[in-house]
Protein backbone atom coordinates (compact mmCIF):
# COMPACT_ATOMS: atom_id res chain seq x y z
CA UNK A 1 0.00 0.00 0.00
CA UNK A 2 3.00 2.18 1.14
CA UNK A 3 4.59 1.75 -2.34
CA UNK A 4 1.63 2.32 -4.04
CA UNK A 5 1.33 5.65 -2.57
CA UNK A 6 4.68 6.59 -3.54
CA UNK A 7 4.59 5.51 -6.96
CA UNK A 8 1.11 7.68 -6.99
CA UNK A 9 3.15 10.39 -6.04
CA UNK A 10 5.73 10.13 -7.86
CA UNK A 11 2.97 10.05 -11.13
CA UNK A 12 1.64 13.26 -9.89
CA UNK A 13 4.48 14.66 -9.13
CA UNK A 14 5.92 14.00 -12.74
CA UNK A 15 3.21 15.39 -14.31
CA UNK A 16 3.81 18.78 -12.26
CA UNK A 17 7.21 18.86 -13.88
CA UNK A 18 5.43 18.03 -17.16
CA UNK A 19 3.12 21.01 -17.00
CA UNK A 20 5.74 23.06 -15.25
CA UNK A 21 6.93 24.56 -18.80
CA UNK A 22 3.92 24.89 -20.41
CA UNK A 23 2.67 27.79 -17.59
CA UNK A 24 5.73 29.60 -18.47
CA UNK A 25 5.16 32.61 -20.59
CA UNK A 26 6.19 32.77 -23.07
CA UNK A 27 7.09 28.99 -24.33
CA UNK A 28 7.30 29.75 -28.46
CA UNK A 29 7.79 32.10 -30.64
CA UNK A 30 5.36 35.22 -30.59
CA UNK A 31 3.58 36.68 -34.00
CA UNK A 32 3.56 40.59 -33.72
CA UNK A 33 1.32 42.01 -36.70
CA UNK A 34 1.91 44.80 -38.52
CA UNK A 35 -1.20 46.23 -40.24
CA UNK A 36 0.38 47.52 -43.66
CA UNK A 37 2.81 46.16 -46.01
CA UNK A 38 6.93 45.73 -45.88
CA UNK A 39 8.87 48.61 -46.04
CA UNK A 40 6.97 51.13 -44.77
CA UNK A 41 7.31 53.09 -41.15
CA UNK A 42 5.17 50.75 -39.62
CA UNK A 43 7.05 47.47 -40.86
CA UNK A 44 10.63 49.02 -39.75
CA UNK A 45 9.84 50.21 -36.53
CA UNK A 46 8.33 46.49 -36.04
CA UNK A 47 11.19 45.12 -37.44
CA UNK A 48 13.83 47.05 -35.63
CA UNK A 49 11.96 46.82 -32.35
CA UNK A 50 11.50 43.13 -32.38
CA UNK A 51 15.42 42.77 -32.94
CA UNK A 52 15.15 44.67 -29.75
CA UNK A 53 12.98 42.24 -28.04
CA UNK A 54 14.71 39.16 -28.76
CA UNK A 55 17.26 40.30 -26.78
CA UNK A 56 15.14 40.82 -23.99
CA UNK A 57 13.21 37.22 -24.01
CA UNK A 58 13.98 33.80 -24.85
CA UNK A 59 11.66 33.47 -27.95
CA UNK A 60 11.57 34.61 -31.22
CA UNK A 61 9.30 37.46 -32.44
CA UNK A 62 7.65 37.06 -35.67
CA UNK A 63 6.40 40.46 -37.85
CA UNK A 64 3.80 39.21 -39.95
CA UNK A 65 2.09 41.55 -42.19
CA UNK A 66 -1.53 41.74 -42.98
CA UNK A 67 -2.78 44.67 -45.40
CA UNK A 68 -5.90 45.86 -46.23
CA UNK A 69 -8.56 48.55 -45.20
CA UNK A 70 -6.16 50.98 -44.27
CA UNK A 71 -5.49 47.89 -41.34
CA UNK A 72 -8.48 47.26 -39.93
CA UNK A 73 -8.05 43.82 -41.41
CA UNK A 74 -5.03 43.02 -39.26
CA UNK A 75 -6.38 44.70 -35.77
CA UNK A 76 -9.51 42.71 -36.01
CA UNK A 77 -7.71 39.30 -36.95
CA UNK A 78 -6.00 40.67 -33.87
CA UNK A 79 -8.66 41.77 -31.98
CA UNK A 80 -10.75 38.32 -32.62
CA UNK A 81 -7.62 35.85 -31.58
CA UNK A 82 -7.08 33.73 -28.48
CA UNK A 83 -6.34 36.09 -25.91
CA UNK A 84 -3.11 33.84 -25.06
CA UNK A 85 -0.46 36.62 -25.74
CA UNK A 86 1.29 35.07 -29.11
CA UNK A 87 -0.70 37.19 -31.35
CA UNK A 88 -0.05 40.79 -30.94
CA UNK A 89 -0.52 44.15 -32.40
CA UNK A 90 1.23 46.52 -33.60
CA UNK A 91 -0.63 49.83 -34.39
CA UNK A 92 -0.51 53.76 -34.42
CA UNK A 93 -2.58 56.17 -34.01
CA UNK A 94 -4.51 55.76 -37.33
CA UNK A 95 -6.39 52.76 -35.22
CA UNK A 96 -7.74 55.75 -33.39
CA UNK A 97 -8.90 58.00 -36.10
CA UNK A 98 -10.88 55.50 -37.86
CA UNK A 99 -13.17 55.76 -34.66
CA UNK A 100 -13.35 59.20 -34.39
CA UNK A 101 -14.21 59.62 -38.75
CA UNK A 102 -16.56 56.74 -38.45
CA UNK A 103 -14.50 54.21 -40.54
CA UNK A 104 -14.83 52.08 -37.78
CA UNK A 105 -16.75 50.84 -34.86
CA UNK A 106 -14.11 50.54 -32.02
CA UNK A 107 -10.26 52.12 -31.20
CA UNK A 108 -7.83 51.06 -29.05
CA UNK A 109 -10.08 50.28 -25.79
CA UNK A 110 -11.23 47.24 -28.14
CA UNK A 111 -7.85 45.45 -26.87
CA UNK A 112 -5.48 44.88 -24.19
CA UNK A 113 -2.80 47.64 -24.31
CA UNK A 114 0.93 46.49 -23.30
CA UNK A 115 3.26 48.76 -24.31
CA UNK A 116 3.89 52.31 -26.07
CA UNK A 117 7.44 51.95 -27.54
CA UNK A 118 8.18 53.98 -30.67
CA UNK A 119 7.83 57.22 -32.06
CA UNK A 120 8.63 57.78 -35.82
CA UNK A 121 9.26 61.11 -36.16
CA UNK A 122 7.03 63.06 -38.25
CA UNK A 123 7.43 66.91 -39.85
CA UNK A 124 6.15 69.12 -42.24
CA UNK A 125 7.77 69.62 -45.54
CA UNK A 126 7.93 71.85 -48.52
CA UNK A 127 9.24 71.81 -52.23
CA UNK A 128 11.89 73.54 -52.50
CA UNK A 129 10.60 75.65 -54.74
CA UNK A 130 7.88 77.07 -52.99
CA UNK A 131 10.46 79.04 -51.28
CA UNK A 132 8.81 78.49 -47.35
CA UNK A 133 11.65 76.63 -45.20
CA UNK A 134 9.97 77.66 -41.49
CA UNK A 135 6.64 78.43 -39.97
CA UNK A 136 7.41 82.16 -40.26
CA UNK A 137 7.98 82.08 -43.80
CA UNK A 138 4.94 78.97 -43.91
CA UNK A 139 2.76 82.25 -42.49
CA UNK A 140 3.76 85.30 -43.92
CA UNK A 141 3.14 83.35 -47.62
CA UNK A 142 -0.19 81.98 -46.87
CA UNK A 143 -1.00 85.80 -45.68
CA UNK A 144 -0.08 87.37 -48.85
CA UNK A 145 -1.90 84.75 -51.08
CA UNK A 146 -4.12 83.24 -48.84
CA UNK A 147 -5.95 80.18 -50.99
CA UNK A 148 -3.00 79.61 -52.91
CA UNK A 149 -1.43 77.09 -51.34
CA UNK A 150 -1.74 73.19 -51.05
CA UNK A 151 -1.35 70.39 -48.22
CA UNK A 152 -1.68 66.70 -49.32
CA UNK A 153 -2.98 64.54 -47.05
CA UNK A 154 -4.40 60.95 -46.92
CA UNK A 155 -8.31 61.60 -46.03
CA UNK A 156 -8.50 60.83 -42.61
CA UNK A 157 -5.75 59.27 -42.04
CA UNK A 158 -2.54 59.97 -40.11
CA UNK A 159 -0.91 62.32 -42.36
CA UNK A 160 -4.80 64.47 -42.48
CA UNK A 161 -4.19 64.66 -38.43
CA UNK A 162 -0.86 65.66 -38.25
CA UNK A 163 -1.43 68.33 -40.95
CA UNK A 164 -4.58 69.50 -39.24
CA UNK A 165 -3.41 69.57 -35.99
CA UNK A 166 0.21 71.31 -36.79
CA UNK A 167 -2.07 74.44 -38.99
CA UNK A 168 -4.27 74.06 -35.88
CA UNK A 169 -1.47 74.96 -33.42
CA UNK A 170 0.15 77.20 -36.19
CA UNK A 171 -3.00 79.59 -36.37
CA UNK A 172 -3.03 78.80 -40.54
CA UNK A 173 -6.59 78.62 -41.44
CA UNK A 174 -7.87 75.50 -43.77
CA UNK A 175 -9.59 78.03 -45.95
CA UNK A 176 -6.29 79.25 -46.92
CA UNK A 177 -4.33 76.12 -47.46
CA UNK A 178 -5.94 73.62 -49.70
CA UNK A 179 -6.17 70.03 -48.43
CA UNK A 180 -5.28 67.70 -51.78
CA UNK A 181 -6.30 64.30 -50.72
CA UNK A 182 -3.27 62.50 -51.74
CA UNK A 183 -2.09 58.63 -50.04
CA UNK A 184 1.38 57.62 -49.80
CA UNK A 185 4.24 59.57 -48.45
CA UNK A 186 6.52 59.23 -51.99
CA UNK A 187 3.34 60.22 -54.06
CA UNK A 188 3.18 63.46 -51.90
CA UNK A 189 6.32 64.14 -51.83
CA UNK A 190 6.79 63.78 -55.73
CA UNK A 191 4.10 66.11 -55.93
CA UNK A 192 5.93 68.86 -54.14
CA UNK A 193 8.84 68.46 -55.86
CA UNK A 194 7.59 69.16 -59.31
CA UNK A 195 5.57 71.85 -57.75
CA UNK A 196 1.80 70.70 -58.14
CA UNK A 197 1.98 70.44 -53.71
CA UNK A 198 3.19 73.46 -51.53
CA UNK A 199 3.31 70.72 -48.38
CA UNK A 200 3.82 67.59 -47.31
CA UNK A 201 3.22 66.12 -44.01
CA UNK A 202 5.65 62.51 -43.89
CA UNK A 203 8.10 60.90 -42.10
CA UNK A 204 10.91 62.28 -41.19
CA UNK A 205 12.95 58.95 -42.68
CA UNK A 206 11.02 59.39 -46.18
CA UNK A 207 11.72 63.29 -46.34
CA UNK A 208 15.08 63.20 -45.53
CA UNK A 209 16.97 62.20 -48.81
CA UNK A 210 15.21 64.86 -50.49
CA UNK A 211 15.88 67.35 -48.19
CA UNK A 212 19.74 66.69 -48.84
CA UNK A 213 19.48 66.87 -52.67
CA UNK A 214 17.70 70.26 -52.09
CA UNK A 215 13.79 68.91 -53.64
CA UNK A 216 12.36 69.59 -50.25
CA UNK A 217 12.66 72.31 -47.49
CA UNK A 218 11.63 71.58 -43.97
CA UNK A 219 9.09 73.64 -42.28
CA UNK A 220 8.95 71.75 -38.97
CA UNK A 221 9.83 68.13 -37.19
CA UNK A 222 6.78 67.25 -35.29
CA UNK A 223 8.67 66.09 -32.20
CA UNK A 224 9.97 67.22 -29.21
CA UNK A 225 13.19 66.98 -30.01
CA UNK A 226 15.00 67.87 -33.10
CA UNK A 227 16.07 64.92 -35.61
CA UNK A 228 19.72 64.27 -36.37
CA UNK A 229 18.92 63.60 -39.85
CA UNK A 230 17.64 66.80 -40.70
CA UNK A 231 20.85 68.52 -38.98
CA UNK A 232 19.49 72.08 -37.77
CA UNK A 233 15.68 71.92 -38.66
CA UNK A 234 13.75 72.89 -36.05
CA UNK A 235 11.08 71.49 -34.16
CA UNK A 236 7.44 72.96 -34.80
CA UNK A 237 7.73 74.09 -30.72
CA UNK A 238 10.87 76.03 -30.98
CA UNK A 239 8.88 77.93 -34.00
CA UNK A 240 5.94 78.44 -31.45
CA UNK A 241 3.76 75.77 -32.72
CA UNK A 242 2.68 73.28 -29.78
CA UNK A 243 2.06 70.47 -32.23
CA UNK A 244 3.70 67.06 -31.37
CA UNK A 245 2.49 64.80 -33.48
CA UNK A 246 5.05 61.53 -33.84
CA UNK A 247 3.57 57.91 -35.27
CA UNK A 248 3.23 56.37 -31.71
CA UNK A 249 3.61 52.60 -32.18
CA UNK A 250 1.45 50.74 -29.61
CA UNK A 251 1.56 47.01 -29.07
CA UNK A 252 -1.90 46.00 -28.00
CA UNK A 253 -2.61 41.93 -27.43
CA UNK A 254 -6.88 40.67 -27.34
CA UNK A 255 -9.01 42.17 -24.49
CA UNK A 256 -9.49 39.16 -22.24
CA UNK A 257 -5.61 38.21 -22.66
CA UNK A 258 -4.75 37.43 -18.36
CA UNK A 259 -3.20 40.33 -16.86
CA UNK A 260 -0.01 38.50 -15.81
CA UNK A 261 0.61 37.69 -19.29
CA UNK A 262 -0.30 41.35 -20.32
CA UNK A 263 2.67 42.04 -17.34
CA UNK A 264 4.73 40.04 -18.69
CA UNK A 265 5.22 41.11 -22.14
CA UNK A 266 5.12 44.92 -20.88
CA UNK A 267 8.05 44.32 -19.04
CA UNK A 268 9.91 42.56 -21.44
CA UNK A 269 9.10 45.62 -24.14
CA UNK A 270 10.13 48.06 -21.43
CA UNK A 271 13.46 46.56 -20.89
CA UNK A 272 14.07 46.39 -25.04
CA UNK A 273 12.75 50.38 -25.50
CA UNK A 274 14.99 51.37 -22.72
CA UNK A 275 17.95 49.39 -24.07
CA UNK A 276 20.56 52.23 -25.22
CA UNK A 277 21.24 49.43 -28.37
CA UNK A 278 17.49 49.53 -29.51
CA UNK A 279 18.03 53.85 -29.42
CA UNK A 280 20.74 53.85 -31.65
CA UNK A 281 19.25 51.66 -34.24
CA UNK A 282 15.68 53.34 -33.90
CA UNK A 283 17.35 56.46 -34.33
CA UNK A 284 19.02 55.75 -37.30
CA UNK A 285 15.40 55.13 -38.86
CA UNK A 286 14.25 58.52 -37.36
CA UNK A 287 12.59 57.28 -34.59
CA UNK A 288 12.95 57.55 -31.31
CA UNK A 289 11.75 55.75 -27.62
CA UNK A 290 8.66 57.31 -25.73
CA UNK A 291 7.83 54.44 -23.85
CA UNK A 292 5.01 54.00 -20.87
CA UNK A 293 2.97 50.85 -20.15
CA UNK A 294 0.16 49.97 -16.82
CA UNK A 295 -1.65 52.71 -15.86
CA UNK A 296 0.45 55.51 -17.30
CA UNK A 297 0.11 54.21 -20.86
CA UNK A 298 -3.80 54.07 -20.08
CA UNK A 299 -3.49 58.24 -19.84
CA UNK A 300 -1.41 58.55 -22.33
CA UNK A 301 -3.57 56.67 -24.94
CA UNK A 302 -6.64 58.27 -23.50
CA UNK A 303 -4.72 61.55 -24.37
CA UNK A 304 -3.88 60.84 -27.66
CA UNK A 305 -7.51 60.05 -28.61
CA UNK A 306 -8.88 62.91 -27.02
CA UNK A 307 -6.68 64.88 -29.00
CA UNK A 308 -7.85 62.70 -32.17
CA UNK A 309 -11.47 63.22 -31.47
CA UNK A 310 -11.04 67.14 -31.18
CA UNK A 311 -9.31 67.37 -34.62
CA UNK A 312 -12.35 65.48 -35.98
CA UNK A 313 -14.73 67.50 -34.49
CA UNK A 314 -13.45 70.90 -35.03
CA UNK A 315 -12.56 69.84 -38.74
CA UNK A 316 -15.68 68.36 -39.18
CA UNK A 317 -14.11 64.91 -40.24
CA UNK A 318 -17.11 62.80 -39.16
CA UNK A 319 -19.27 64.27 -41.95
CA UNK A 320 -20.59 61.97 -44.33
CA UNK A 321 -22.57 62.31 -47.72
CA UNK A 322 -26.16 61.53 -47.23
Amino acid sequence: MHAHNLKTGAVALLALVAAAPAMAFPDKPIELVVPFSPGGGSDVSARVFAQCIEQHVDQKILVKNITGARGKIAEVEVRDAHADGYKLLWAHQGMDMGLATGRSDYNYTAFAPVATTVAMNYGIFAGAQSGIDSVEKLKAEVAANPGNYTIGTALNGFSHFAALDFLDQAGVSTDDVRTIPMSGDKTRIVAAIQGNLTLVPTAVGAAAPYVDSGDLSSVAVLSKDRDPRLGETLTGMEQGVDSTFPMYFTTFAPKDTPDDVVSTLAEVWMAAANDPDCQAQLQKQSMTVDAASGGALDEVLAQRYQRIEELADKFNLTATDG
